[in-house]
């Protein structure tokens, strides 16, 4: 028997986990056991065998039945707005409606996220839709932000029926870049875990910058 055969055998490498795509079928195991009632008060509107639900300037259809989520125009959303979607429509309690006035540093489930929250998000928007007061504006305007007066720029966003996020930006000077601040619903996690709060704020920043669903 030749050398080669005597050595130990690697044992084979077991193939990547697709988390994203486990957590859309999760996502979607939940709204199956969703009811009727508590979707059409979380804001879905029932279409056929399907239910739309507006984000932000989009009107999002969810299909249990072919477990697909796509926007009007049919174009197949990606995991991390799928994944929210289907965890927005799964809320099981009912919320009081607030004012989007907490950080996600006060948050006290999030707090050990507070720097990936930091670069992932202020960070980024500041370097990309926040460069600048023009661009952030236009970018707003067109997710249908609404003007709020405060800060240098600031706009409130509908991001679902039930749950809004406030963006306030401040513009730079001779000693400091532009800034930013993203405001939560006190209650923000009635409706999502710390790590999806991470995900919603860094895919509004995302679609602030032009990136699609």
């Amino acid at each position: 028997m030749s050398q080669a055969n005597d050595r130990p055998q690697r044992p084979p490498i077991p193939p990547p986990q697709n988390n994203l795509a486990r957590a859309v079928e999760m996502g979607f195991d939940a709204l199956d056991a969703q009811s009727v009632e508590q979707l059409l008060w979380l804001g879905a509107e029932r279409s056929a065998a399907t239910w739309r639900v507006a984000v932000l300037d989009e009107m999002i259809e969810v299909d249990p039945s072919a477990r697909r989520v796509v926007t009007s125009a049919g174009r197949e959303v990606g995991p991390p707005w799928a994944i929210l979607v289907l965890h927005y429509l799964a809320v099981s309690s009912r919320p009081e409606r607030c004012e989007p006035e907490t950080t996600f540093a006060d948050l006290a489930t999030a707090r050990s996220y507070a720097g990936i929250y930091q670069g992932r998000v202020i960070t980024r928007l500041c370097y990309t839709a926040g460069r600048d007061a023009e661009t952030l504006c236009t970018a707003a305007e067109r997710l249908q932000g609404r003007r709020i007066d405060t800060g240098d720029a600031a706009f409130d966003f509908d991001v679902f029926p039930r749950l809004s996020l406030r963006l306030i930006w401040h513009a730079p000077d001779d000693e400091f870049p532009p800034s930013a601040t993203l405001l939560l619903p006190g209650n923000i996690e009635s409706y999502f875990c710390s790590e999806d709060i991470v995900v919603l704020s860094e895919s509004l920043v995302a679609r602030l910058s032009g990136r699609p669903f």
